[in-house]
């Protein structure tokens, strides 16, 4: 008796139709070689990059990102020297700042932007990749990647970096600025998370998700 469970080869090609980001048109994607892009046949919009070891090198850049997350939090990231009294901030000070000056919607967005959803994105990113590698695929592991997908533009490292480079000049004058250990980690993990986003191909976690469930997904 046959099974009617779709076969590897079934499940690739239902797989390899996409419907467009940015116009909604549903295509066929040809077979890719290594850092070939499919492009949309009416807008041009980008479909699909092959990436090899994307998975690999994602998790790398996960684990790397989580470390440097880490290192970020627990040290000062700038020191402030002036008429003998120092002061240390933390990404975590910065936000109880502005909550104990009454501005509760700004330090709140701090918050969220600056440690919670990057906290979010690595430590899901992390635990999707390693169930994905080690074939470990659950019922919660494509709802977590569409959230963690979803709030991808809330990571907003690179504002907040900005604001302390206007701070080291604005303060340069009147107070000895001195550049903390969680700075430099804090520089890192912007590249870390950067690089993330570069080498992670969303279509090869959605792959192994839809073979896993026979493209119930």
């Amino acid at each position: 008796m046959k099974s009617n469970s779709p076969t590897t080869s079934q499940i690739d090609t239902q797989i390899n139709h996409l419907a467009c980001p940015d116009c909604d048109l549903i295509q066929a994607i040809p077979p890719l070689k290594n850092k070939q892009v499919a492009y949309c046949l009416r807008c041009h919009a980008s479909l699909l990059k092959h990436q090899k070891n994307s998975l690999d090198r994602s998790l790398a850049f996960a684990i790397t990102g989580l470390i440097l997350f880490i290192i970020a939090n627990l040290f000062p990231l700038l020191s402030l020297k002036a008429l003998g009294l120092t002061q240390e901030g933390t990404l975590l000070s910065t936000s109880l700042a502005l909550f104990n000056t009454d501005q509760i919607l700004l330090s709140i967005l701090i918050l969220l932007t600056t440690i919670i959803f990057p906290a979010t994105t690595l430590l899901g990113t992390i635990y999707i990749l390693i169930q994905v590698k080690t074939n470990r695929i659950n019922a919660y592991t494509a709802p977590i990647f569409r959230f963690l997908r979803s709030t991808d533009a809330w990571g907003m490292l690179e504002i907040m970096m900005l604001a302390i480079l206007v701070t080291l000049v604005k303060l340069g004058d009147i107070a000895d600025v001195i550049i903390g250990t969680s700075l430099y980690a804090f520089c890192l993990l912007i590249i870390a998370l950067s690089l993330l986003s570069y080498s992670l191909n969303p279509h090869d976690v959605w792959n192994k998700l839809r073979a896993k469930n026979g493209c119930s997904l």
